[in-house]
């Protein structure tokens, strides 16, 4: 999942998080590297977890490495709707990546790519993600991922922010309405200015921003801090998230 961001539209999102938040939710200065080469977030009352997010660009798997590296949880992707022709895709490696990382005890989330232009075809999107996850335990939330294309004219192109707002919360409130936890995906650009962010702010959110320390102000669930890590057992790059979670 590679976001696009326009460095205009970045500097317009920091400006924007300065007026609606006057101090950040985490101490962003406590986002260290580790010895391991994983990200941690250095407080005493935190734990860090740490995550991959994986499909089918990623080929076959080996979960036994994988798991073997410490990592603690991770998001599949259960598939997508295609940007330009708009059909529906179940990712190739969905169920292989569920059924063998369940098997190792990782906890999990899923992710969907949409490219719904209406309620319509977002309904048709539920449907189907909702039956394919129903045969595995879901411990993270199951994420809403909307994306522009990059020099193509990607069918969702022309939808104002409040239609995708929309459909990011419809996606949101189904999944909670069958149980499960929801997460909305995105960078700053995409939350603060092609999302209504006052609508999604108490949302759990995974913000995306490949550098040394995160930016983003407001709370946030997860940081995909990378999408060029390596890993035994992942003949690509991959993308590496980190999940403060709080001590009780």
């Amino acid at each position: 999942m590679v976001l696009l961001g326009v460095l205009t539209f970045v500097i317009h999102s920091l400006f924007s998080q300065a007026e609606t938040t006057p101090s950040s939710y985490y101490d962003l200065d406590r986002f260290e590297n580790a010895s391991t080469g994983f990200k941690f977030y250095n407080d005493p009352d935190y734990e860090s977890e740490i995550g991959i997010d994986v499909s089918e660009h990623n080929g076959t798997i080996d979960w036994d490495a994988v798991t073997n590296t410490g990592i603690d949880f991770a998001f599949i992707r259960v598939g997508y709707r295609g940007g330009i022709e708009g059909k529906i895709h179940e990712d190739a490696t969905f169920a292989y990546n569920m059924e063998q990382a369940q098997d190792r005890g990782l906890k999990l989330g899923v992710y969907w790519y949409s490219s719904a232009i209406n309620t319509i075809e977002l309904q048709e999107e539920i449907d189907f993600v909702l039956s394919l996850v129903s045969s595995y335990s879901i411990d993270l939330p199951i994420v809403f991922d909307m994306e522009f294309f990059d020099e193509q004219e990607g069918r969702i192109n022309t939808l104002s922010i409040e239609e995708k707002t929309d459909l990011a919360l419809m996606f949101c409130d189904a999944m909670e309405e069958h149980g499960y936890e929801s997460m909305i995906y995105g960078n700053l650009d995409w939350f603060y200015n092609q999302l209504d962010f006052s609508r999604i702010q108490d949302r759990n959110l995974w913000y995306a921003a490949y550098q040394d320390k995160p930016a983003m102000q407001d709370r946030f669930m997860i940081w995909q801090y990378s999408h060029t890590g390596t890993l035994p057992g992942i003949s690509t790059n991959v993308d590496m998230n980190i999940m403060p979670v709080k001590n009780k």
